[in-house]
């Protein structure tokens, strides 16, 4: 996962959580309370991560919230990357 094992902090200010879980979809994260508070999508071919918290708060101050942003970036460079190199191929 994007995190890692372990505990980390976060900014849990959300009114609404996930009560059903879809199929595809495995818990990365849950609260002591016991609520949902992170994502992703089983056997997914691309970066997908979803998370009830607002890392986009702390991404400065705070490496765990950084680490999303680091990992969506990552997906998305290499999938602009697969694709030019697909299109290349085909030219």
């Amino acid at each position: 996962g994007v995190f890692g094992a372990g505990e980390i902090k976060v900014n849990s200010l959300h009114r609404q959580a996930i009560d059903l879980l879809g199929s595809r979809l495995q818990v990365e994260a849950l609260a002591t309370d016991g609520t949902i508070e992170a994502v992703s999508v089983k056997d997914a071919r691309a970066f997908a991560v979803g998370v009830q918290w607002h890392p986009e708060y702390w991404v400065k101050s705070d490496s765990n919230s950084a680490k999303i942003f680091k990992a969506f970036g990552d997906a998305v460079r290499l999938h602009a990357a697969a694709k030019a190199g697909a299109r290349a191929a085909a030219e």
